[in-house]
């Protein structure tokens, strides 16, 4: 009689499981630091006129929000520094927008907007303007120009002839040094000093300077 030896059941090729049931969270969109930004909305028909320019937005600083501002006037006693400012660039329209507040940082201003609380949520504000009423600055001295006034003013210069336009305006020193371009691209930098400027005609929008040519 011949015994037979039952066969070994097969183990499958691995633990069938059943179905995941679990959804997959769905992705939030990023959003950048300029849907963040609360816009002021009792002060959007402020007309552009009424607006100067005083600085443009630097560098993130620190771990909560805050942006360097790049003062027109390092010397400004920021009698102008509220609750708005107005931003405007390439990506960004003049738009209104709430301020939660300013700080003095060894000599850098840093402002923090409502919205706005990290680094990575403010780099993309770098580069904008940051624009206040005029009529929080006072009046200026008939040799005092706001920055707003003098970009895109023609130069004329007493020997050489037309130059170009004013593209941007810096600090250096005691005196400011107005940049002009030509329609080539060729750039001049002009000292604000008494002794090269013959003229600023804000009417006209025209400058005019007695600069000699550098060598």
């Amino acid at each position: 009689m011949t015994t037979m030896t039952p066969k070994r059941p097969r183990r499958p090729n691995g633990p069938s499981r059943a179905p995941s049931t679990k959804r997959s969270s769905p992705r939030l969109p990023i959003r950048s630091g300029l849907d963040l930004l609360i816009p002021a909305g009792d002060h959007e028909n402020t007309p552009e006129d009424e607006l100067v320019r005083i600085g443009r937005l630097g560098r993130h600083w620190g771990v909560r929000g805050g942006i360097t501002l790049r003062l027109d006037n390092p010397h400004s006693a920021m009698e102008w520094a509220g609750d708005v400012v107005w931003l405007r660039g390439e990506a960004c329209p003049l738009t209104p927008v709430e301020v939660d507040g300013w700080a003095d940082k060894g000599g850098k201003v840093v402002v923090t907007f409502a919205g706005i609380a990290n680094p990575e949520q403010v780099r993309v504000l770098t580069g904008l303007d940051v624009l206040v009423p005029k009529n929080l600055l006072g009046t200026t001295d008939n040799d005092e120009h706001f920055v707003s006034d003098l970009l895109g003013m023609q130069v004329e210069d007493a020997t050489r002839g037309p130059l170009g336009a004013v593209v941007n305006v810096f600090a250096a020193g005691d005196a400011d040094v107005w940049v002009v371009r030509n329609e080539q691209g060729n750039e001049v930098m002009i000292p604000a000093v008494r002794q090269f400027v013959i003229e600023v005609d804000r009417d006209a929008g025209r400058i005019r300077v007695d600069y000699p040519e550098p060598e």
